[in-house]
């Protein structure tokens, strides 16, 4: 672009930006929105900005950026090149200017999620908000998980435990109080959640995962989390997850080591079953015999909420086809790859 320059001033800014063919873009953070914007901006986070560079390029003749001060848009400004360009002394000059502004229009819960958004976008965001996560158990593994995914703003929770509160839970179901012992866990979880998010819906279950109802839950979710201490749900989740095609993720406490994986439902791919064919009616390890010590299962809970968190928003990696083993007393852990080539006989 000839003449380009990366600096724009701000009252030269606000009348170039009442032109269709350019754009004014506030890359500050929403709750700096939620103070005031310039009139005519399109406020973007920057990860928006990057991933919508192509299109803003092909669209506008010019781009002006405008951050809270004037330094961060002249970094990207000079990143990106032409047309792009920052506004000298940000959204603060512009005040100073007494230029034109307006009070953003937003559903109350944007600067809940202002951090996260940082992060993943607000495309990322609002994928979670349409998101539905089936909770399966809501103790040791689902009482820390529910509340990282009410947390991060799942749109729809399901939850199901027939099990009650008992005192000897608390020390790691987290969610739960002394005055709810005898209560039963999936209700008490899910006021808890309401009080955390109220913009979230959560469904509650007083009943346990079996094959009457497997198949209608876990359909009208888009990822299960298992949270159950026994082979036989898990099998059952297993089989589900095959004949639906739906990913649910696995994790599993024994004392101070634990699991997390991820299936994925597609037969071309290792399933539960295949890895452990032989365990349903054995004793398996459990906190009751062996104990447990409360960060143990939390840990493993937000490995789960954070695989679940990359699936929901396409974010990173994901733990298909590999298992995490961590050694919590010793600080091992290892990522266990599933044979190449094999896939499910089940």
């Amino acid at each position: 672009m000839t003449g380009w320059c990366q600096e724009i001033n701000p009252l030269k800014a606000s009348q170039l930006a009442q032109d269709h063919n350019n754009l004014l873009i506030d890359i500050r953070s929403a709750s700096d929105w939620m103070q005031g914007i310039p009139s005519h901006a399109t406020m973007m986070s920057v990860e928006q900005l990057v991933a919508q560079e192509s299109e803003l390029r092909a669209q506008f003749q010019s781009i002006f950026l405008l951050c809270y001060q004037g330094q961060t848009s002249l970094q990207w400004a000079r990143r990106l090149g032409p047309p792009f360009q920052s506004v000298q002394g940000g959204f603060t000059a512009w005040q100073n200017a007494n230029l034109s502004q307006s009070q953003p229009d937003f559903e109350p819960t944007i600067n809940r999620y202002d951090r996260q958004i940082k992060l993943l976008g607000e495309a990322a965001q609002s994928r979670l908000a349409k998101s539905h996560v089936l909770v399966v158990g809501a103790g040791g593994l689902g009482a820390p998980a529910l509340l990282y995914l009410a947390g991060a703003g799942v749109g729809r929770i399901t939850l199901l435990d027939a099990d009650q509160v008992a005192l000897h839970n608390l020390h790691r179901q987290i969610i739960y109080q002394q005055s709810e012992v005898g209560r039963n866990k999936a209700l008490s979880a899910a006021g808890h959640l309401q009080q955390l998010n109220q913009d979230i819906e959560v469904v509650a279950l007083d009943e346990h995962l079996d094959a009457n109802n497997a198949e209608s839950l876990m359909s009208a979710a888009d990822v299960v989390l298992d949270g159950t201490d026994n082979m036989a749900t898990r099998y059952l989740i297993n089989d589900t997850s095959l004949k639906l095609k739906k990913p649910w993720i696995f994790a599993a406490v024994d004392g101070f080591d634990l699991q997390v994986a991820l299936f994925t439902g597609d037969r071309s791919q290792p399933c539960y079953r295949c890895l452990f064919p032989d365990l349903e009616g054995q004793n398996i390890p459990n906190c009751n015999a062996g104990g447990i010590l409360g960060p143990v299962p939390g840990l493993a809970a937000m490995l789960q909420c954070n695989e679940a968190l990359k699936l929901l928003t396409a974010t990173g990696s994901l733990l298909c086809q590999q298992m995490l083993s961590f050694d919590v007393l010793n600080h091992q852990y290892k990522v266990l790859k599933y044979p190449s080539g094999q896939t499910c006989k089940h």
